[in-house]
Formats: C-alpha cells, sequence, structure tokens
C-alpha cells in the first residue's frame, strides 16, 4: 500500500515539473526522459547487484508483454506531456479519474478479482462523477480517454507479468526505445537544434539538468508503481490511482489558474465523495474482521 500510495503522490505533482521544460519541444523532452530513466534503472540495479545488470525477458510471451507496455508507456508520456504544456492539465486529471474505472474492469473481468458491495457502490459512484465531467467537456475528451487506456494497459501488463521485478521490467522497457532516442538526440546535436544549447528562455544549465532530472523523477515513481501492481489486488491499485489525479486537478486550478466550470466540479465533488465512501467502509470492514 505504502508503494502505490507513494507513486500516486508523485505523480500528483508532475505537471509543475513538465511546464518548467515547456520551451522544449516534446520529442526531445520524452526522448531525454526515456534516456536519462533508463540510465537510472541501470544505475539502481548496480547498487543492489555490485555489478551491471540489464534484464532479459526470459520468455516470448514476457517480452512481448513488456514491449507492448513499453508502447503504451511512451504514448501515454508523449500525451500527458502534451497536455501540461498546452493547459490541459485538467482534462489529464480526468483521464487519470477514468483509469482506476478501467482498472476496476479489467481485474474483475480478466482476473476473476472479487468486489465486496462498498466496493461496488464506490466504483459506480466515481462512474458518475467521470460522466459529469464528461459530459460537461462539450466534445470527446480524447486526452483523457487516450491516457486513460493507456496507462490502464501498461498497470494490467505489470499484474500479469510476475516473471520479473518492477525495477527489472522498468529497465527493459527503457531499454527497447533507448538506441532509438539515443540517436534522436544525436541528430538534434549534428543538426544544432538542441534545445538546452539554443534556448533564449532558460539557460542551457538549467535545461539540462531539468532534462536529467527528469529521468530521476519518471523512474523512481514507476519502480514504486510496479511493484505494488505486483502485490495488491488490481482493483486495490485502481482506487489508489485517485490520489494522482487528485492531486493534479489542485495543481491546475490552484497553480495553472485553468478555468473550471459549475458542472465540473461537481463531477470532481461526487468523485472525492466516492473515494471518502470506501476508505470508510475499509475502515470499519477491516475493524470488524481484527475484532
Amino acid at each position: 500500500m505504502l508503494y502505490a500510495f507513494f507513486a500516486y503522490f508523485f505523480w500528483g505533482f508532475f505537471p509543475v515539473y513538465w511546464r518548467l521544460l515547456k520551451h522544449v519541444p516534446i520529442f526531445e523532452v520524452l526522448a531525454h526522459r526515456l534516456i536519462w530513466a533508463c540510465v537510472f534503472y541501470t544505475l539502481v540495479l548496480f547498487i543492489k547487484n555490485k555489478k551491471f545488470v540489464f534484464y532479459k525477458p526470459k520468455s516470448k510471451k514476457s517480452f512481448l508483454i513488456l514491449f507492448f507496455a513499453a508502447l503504451a508507456l511512451m504514448a501515454n508520456w508523449f500525451v500527458y506531456i502534451y497536455s501540461v504544456n498546452h493547459n490541459q492539465v485538467l482534462e489529464g486529471s480526468l483521464g487519470y479519474f477514468i483509469n482506476p474505472i478501467v482498472n476496476i474492469i479489467l481485474g474483475v473481468t480478466l482476473l476473476k478479482e472479487k468486489l465486496n458491495r462498498h466496493q461496488i457502490i464506490s466504483a459506480l459512484t466515481a462512474t458518475i462523477g467521470v460522466l459529469v465531467i464528461t459530459f460537461d467537456q462539450g466534445h470527446l475528451p480524447w486526452i483523457a480517454l487516450f491516457l486513460a487506456a493507456t496507462f490502464s494497459f501498461y498497470g494490467f501488463s505489470k499484474k500479469i507479468n510476475s516473471e520479473a521485478t518492477g525495477l527489472e521490467s522498468n529497465q527493459f522497457e527503457s531499454v527497447i526505445f533507448f538506441p532509438m532516442a539515443l540517436m534522436y538526440i544525436i541528430y538534434l546535436f549534428s543538426t544544432s537544434q538542441t534545445t538546452w544549447i539554443n534556448s533564449t528562455e532558460v539557460s542551457p544549465l538549467q535545461t539540462s539538468l531539468l532534462l536529467m532530472g527528469a529521468g530521476v523523477i519518471t523512474g523512481f515513481p514507476l519502480v514504486l508503481f510496479a511493484e505494488g501492481a505486483r502485490r495488491l489486488p488490481y482493483y486495490m491499485m485502481g482506487f489508489f490511482q485517485f490520489l494522482a489525479p487528485t492531486l493534479q486537478f489542485i495543481v491546475g486550478y490552484f497553480i495553472f489558474k485553468e478555468p473550471l466550470s459549475q458542472h465540473k466540479l461537481l463531477g470532481f465533488f461526487i468523485i472525492w465523495a466516492a473515494i471518502l465512501y470506501l476508505i470508510i467502509s475499509n475502515y470499519f470492514l477491516n475493524r470488524k474482521k481484527i475484532n
């Protein structure tokens, strides 16, 4: 539970970091994020094993699961950074509110996990809140739907692939696209298009440090998430995920001053009420079991 809590807590404040890199093109940010995340995973594995370790899937099935998980993650990263830097943080947070509902559906239908009556009520209530927000948009919230779908698939792959630890699978996912990202950065260098050198808005040193730091802030929460997903029932991971979009909502509204209608705010309140109901019902249920 601590793994899951801190993973989503850190993700909740991601918009603040990516907004600092608004002057850098998205593909360049994505390439740096992948490269430095790979470096982070490899260093952590080196410290843990006292030697350089590169995880290799033991079966074709495991390789395919990790490969498609990596594709989903790269797509999710790209669209999320796009949403932050195009003043769509609130819609991005909506995507991660929808995501737990998808997780719950996957957990029950594909993994045959069981929900109690209180969890069903909470899930249905949260779904109503998501629908209120969606209809208030006035158009199909493609950013939200895309983020929900890609990250649900990524989380599901972590659950069904028990062969590798969270750290090993994360390293392999970054290694898959490392050559492509490195070649892209080399191309930018050779054509003098590197933003951290040419930027007039932010100093090259600050931009370089932010791009390198993207690996740490990417890698650390993903390791926590992967370990949590392997240990917790999938529906419980879904409920934990309400934490991140709630914090993103706070960032989008109070820090970035994005507009918020009354109907959309109502939808968020319905979702928060569902979370509160779940927390209270679980507390009394666990207390009853102890007694």
